[in-house]
């Protein structure tokens, strides 16, 4: 009997990670794909399944390199700047290349919008968690005096989550890593109790 091919499943989720991030889902061919993770067909569909699951195993990867990112942040840190080192490590302390690409979630929702409703709403929920974790360290905030007093945890949720996506889209349309660091800056201070300008401008 042949022996079974040996997959390095790892690295044949970077490769499809990469060009689904250079190209998008929709563009993407499985020929491109089996090029890219240097595998037959039959191996592909073995190992992953069809492209919508190999997709959704992509995702699952990215997702968890962005949760982990937080995690790290997380046990030297608290609150607002979780949030802002959390901001700085995924969008401003990234190389030019990858900062061109943008985000691959985000990508990926704006790709799906229109295209594949069931999809596009999986990833939209991917952002769940990311709104979940926002609202952990804004009540942190909250608790220690440094998130203002007009602004409530759901508001700075939102308020957070709209920045997010725009920095993200922004990341493709060619900001540079000095813009990227000042927009995350004036991002925490129009939440922050040291931002005496935006107590007298109240955030809606």
């Amino acid at each position: 009997m042949a022996r079974p091919v040996q997959i390095d499943r790892d690295k044949a989720l970077r490769e499809a990670r990469d060009i689904f991030w250079r190209q998008g889902f929709t563009v993407t061919s499985m020929s491109q794909l089996l090029k890219a993770m240097d595998i037959g067909s039959g191996s592909f569909y073995a190992a992953f399944g069809s492209k919508p699951e190999l997709f959704a195993q992509v995702i699952d990867k990215y997702d968890a390199w962005s949760a982990a990112q937080w995690e790290r942040i997380r046990t030297t840190k608290t609150g607002l700047d979780v949030i802002r080192e959390f901001l700085n490590a995924t969008i401003v302390d990234v190389s030019d290349r990858n900062r061109l690409k943008g985000c691959l979630l985000v990508n990926s929702i704006l790709e799906m919008e229109g295209v594949d409703t069931e999809l596009h709403q999986q990833l939209v929920n991917r952002f769940k968690g990311l709104e979940h974790r926002l609202s952990i360290c804004l009540q942190e905030a909250q608790d220690s005096g440094t998130l203002r007093e007009d602004v409530s945890i759901a508001e700075g949720v939102g308020y957070l989550m709209t920045n997010i996506y725009g920095l993200r889209v922004a990341s493709r349309a060619g900001l540079s890593r000095a813009e990227a660091r000042q927009r995350v800056r004036l991002l925490i201070r129009m939440i922050s109790t040291s931002n005496t300008w935006g107590k007298q401008c109240r955030y809606k």
